[in-house]
């Protein structure tokens, strides 16, 4: 007898770019890896989750099936085409997550669930920022219902339910607060000895955050003290941007370049004795940041979103409005205090336990079951 799913335990997911077309690499940002967590999560738990984001083609990645929609072009930071593609393509399914609030607009599949990585227009330049008049005010209006409309808003840092709470006053019990989490069983710190001190920016190669600001630290730095080393660990959108890097670090002694799978990671921060979580615009609880934290190590970071939710700066790491200058001064008076970046490490460890991978787990089963109730019901 051929068995078919159970049409209540299907679930149907709407991302950007998880897969790039032709190519099945993976983006490997941080939506990308909380996606893969999430898809876990669901299997777990009963569910049998479907994945849909823009293209053309089907993919199977980690266990997790992708299929292309078309997508048409982004309006007001939104993509509607591609919204009603979703919407008519999961005829049947009864449950949905939208991965980030600008792909929920205009249509909502029933019992639907919204997720906010952080806000992502923390910047003057952003176009929406610098609009004005009707155009700027229909941005809002589909940003607005991308936060409020859903059944449930997911939100990984307080710095997106705090500004929501300001300006739309009312909508606090269709919100939770889920930071992201560290599985603290494959991060922990080590104790090491040597004389070399390495600095570590374990991120997307990316302006927003903090490439620029962190290379032109490493120039500085490495000028200056010939026992530090700087380790960029991470891959960017394109080949030539990481082609670019590559021959970046040519040109500039001891500042080394490449990427690992992300299993490995574990084993790169632990050489580690600095990490830099320099963000500048548009960052959630950064899962980089919590990484570094259950590792032990002293951490500067920027002053952006969820990483205010992290960091108390100088009780377990620093927090700083990122400029070449704040980094490069930050960054070198740890060199110089190893007796403080042991405190810090510390004590970033033990702020760590409280954002457990066991804990989000609890919290997002415990979300999913208030809007959808029991796998099958």
């Amino acid at each position: 007898m051929l068995l078919t799913p159970c049409k209540d335990r299907r679930v149907a997911i709407l991302d950007t770019i998880f897969v790039l077309d032709g190519s099945c690499r993976m983006t490997y940002g941080g939506a990308e890896r909380y996606l893969i967590l999430l898809h876990k999560l669901l299997v777990d738990l009963g569910y049998e989750p479907h994945v849909w984001q823009p293209g053309e083609m089907t993919h199977e990645v980690e266990g997790i099936r992708v299929s292309g929609l078309p997508w048409g072009t982004v309006e007001y930071s939104g993509i509607p085409v591609l919204n009603r593609q979703f919407y008519e393509q999961t005829t049947g399914y009864d449950k949905a997550i939208y991965l980030a609030p600008n792909l929920a607009f205009p249509f909502l599949r029933p019992r639907s669930v919204v997720i906010s990585h952080g806000i992502g227009w923390d910047y003057p330049t952003h176009p929406w920022i610098t609009a004005c008049g009707p155009f700027k005010e229909e941005w809002y209006r589909r940003l607005q219902f991308g936060l409020i409309a859903p059944d449930l808003l997911v939100s990984v840092d307080t710095n997106t339910l705090n500004w929501i709470r300001a300006l739309w006053p009312g909508y606090e019990e269709r919100t939770v607060y889920i930071p992201n989490c560290v599985d603290l069983d494959a991060y922990f710190p080590v104790e090491r000895q040597r004389e070399k001190v390495v600095v570590l920016y374990p991120r997307r190669l990316d302006l927003g955050r903090g490439l620029d600001d962190a290379k032109i630290a490493a120039q500085i730095i490495t000028r200056r003290h010939d026992f530090v080393e700087f380790h960029f660990v991470g891959r960017a959108m394109e080949d030539a941007d990481e082609a670019a890097m590559h021959r970046w670090v040519e040109e500039h002694p001891r500042c080394r370049y490449y990427w690992v799978p992300m299993h490995e990671m574990p084993a790169v921060y632990r050489e580690a004795d600095i990490v830099l979580i320099p963000t500048r615009v548009g960052e959630g609880t950064s899962l980089s940041c919590l990484e570094a934290m259950a590792s032990g190590k002293a951490i500067v970071c920027g002053h952006v979103g969820g990483l205010t939710d992290l960091i108390i700066d100088g009780l377990n790491g620093r927090l700083i409005n990122v400029t070449p200058e704040t980094l490069t001064k930050a960054i070198e008076d740890l060199i110089l205090h190893p007796e403080t970046r042991c405190i810090l490490g510390q004590r970033a460890l033990a702020t760590a336990q409280a954002f457990s991978l066991t804990a989000w787990k609890r919290k997002w089963t415990q979300a999913l079951r208030a809007v959808w109730g029991a796998p099958g019901s």
